[in-house]
């Protein structure tokens, strides 16, 4: 019996819905998805940290990326909390020598406040990407249940796709136009001629439309 795809109960944004039609000799030549820089594994936890997922990625290698990043993350928050212990003692060693005030006490709190919270490492897909980008965090799920969270979010990203000629120009290849019985004679000619204006309307340069995308947050519990 085949698996069900992990995308089929996410819920996404239909936001193609006024794309511009092209003609039957226009060719789309899709550009790559820009990212932002990846940030460096030791960066401070402020810097978000991304895997970006494709059908090509290696399975395995997107998941040890992933966990070097939270390696990485596990060792800032003990930092952090041996930085946060360290300065606790020595405002002990100073409350013998002068009374702290109340002022104080409430600076301290909400120093204490900072820092909360576990950093995440996103995994990011697009497309038919997103499927490996939903199983690498099932992974994390599977094999460490208890030790790693994992959340799943939707959105989209609009990209930008290179619209050129067709070999055969505009008089390469017939329209072929499916016609129903029913239908009547005005229709179909209102149907020719809108077709026969977008054979001769000019070509553009480029076109957008959005991709569906999918975002994995693992971090350690």
């Amino acid at each position: 019996m085949p698996k069900e795809p992990l995308t089929k109960n996410l819920q996404f944004e239909k936001k193609n819905k006024d794309m511009v039609k092209l003609p039957k000799h226009a060719r789309i030549q899709k550009r790559p998805i820009p990212h932002p820089p990846i940030a460096s594994p030791y960066a401070g936890s402020s810097i978000p940290k991304t895997v970006y997922v494709s059908t090509s990625s290696p399975f395995m290698a997107s998941v040890k990326r992933v966990q070097k990043l939270l390696r990485q993350a596990e060792k800032r928050a003990t930092a952090s909390v041996d930085l946060a212990n360290a300065r606790k003692r020595n405002q002990q060693r100073l409350a013998l020598v002068a009374p702290r005030t109340g002022e104080e006490d409430g600076q301290e709190g909400q120093q204490g406040q900072k820092g909360k919270g576990k950093e995440e490492v996103f995994v990011k897909a697009t497309g038919r990407a997103m499927e490996k980008a939903l199983a690498v965090g099932k992974w994390f799920e599977e094999k460490g249940g208890e030790e790693f969270a994992v959340r799943v979010s939707t959105g989209s990203v609009l990209v930008v796709d290179d619209v050129e000629e067709g070999e055969g120009g505009k008089g390469g290849g017939m329209i072929l136009l499916a016609w129903k019985e029913k239908d009547t004679k005005k229709k179909r000619k209102r149907t020719t001629d809108t077709a026969a204006a977008a054979e001769d309307a000019e070509l553009p340069e480029t076109r957008t439309r959005w991709v569906n995308m999918v975002e994995v947050a693992v971090s350690l519990k």
